[in-house]
């Protein structure tokens, strides 16, 4: 099984926020690792793909306001393809199975995690964005004890493959 992100920025979102060749396959490496760890069943898919699109501030508060009724931007926001009642259900093509999209806000991942550097907290939110696509939770304190310890491990996983890449 291969894991593709697709990353794009919107022409009014951060400039710095894209990431390079490089920082992407190694991110996709990790994701990669990741995935069979999440459900074993993901390796009869020749390919799994990650959306990722950073968006202004003003594009993540209408998405926020349209899909969550919150009107005020959020550092980052997912959309799972396979969430069935809490539940992470793939039912894809045996030879592509796209696991949903994750939005990121740069100006919020900075104003919401100001103690991080910036590397970290994007890392931080990727990570938190990942583990939704694939049904992980935190609307119980079970849960989002469960989802802050996995999302860290993840983080740091993440951080370490963006180590001396530019």
């Amino acid at each position: 099984m291969k894991l593709q992100l697709n990353i794009d920025a919107t022409e009014d979102g951060d400039p710095h926020s894209s990431f390079s060749e490089n920082a992407v396959e190694n991110l996709e490496g990790v994701f990669q690792e990741e995935l069979p760890l999440f459900s074993p069943d993901l390796g009869k898919y020749a390919q799994v793909e990650v959306s990722v699109s950073f968006l202004s501030g003003a594009e993540m508060r209408e998405v926020n306001e349209s899909h969550r009724n919150v009107d005020e931007p959020t550092d980052v926001l997912s959309f799972p393809l396979w969430e069935d009642q809490g539940k992470f259900v793939p039912l894809g093509l045996p030879e592509l199975l796209p696991l949903g999209d994750i939005l990121i806000c740069p100006e919020e991942v900075r104003r919401t995690h100001p103690s991080l550097p910036y590397t970290e907290a994007l890392c931080l939110v990727l990570a938190h964005g990942f583990l939704h696509l694939l049904a992980w939770d935190h609307d119980t304190p079970e849960k989002e004890q469960a989802m802050w310890e996995r999302q860290d491990r993840l983080k740091s996983k993440l951080l370490k493959a963006l180590e001396g890449v530019r």
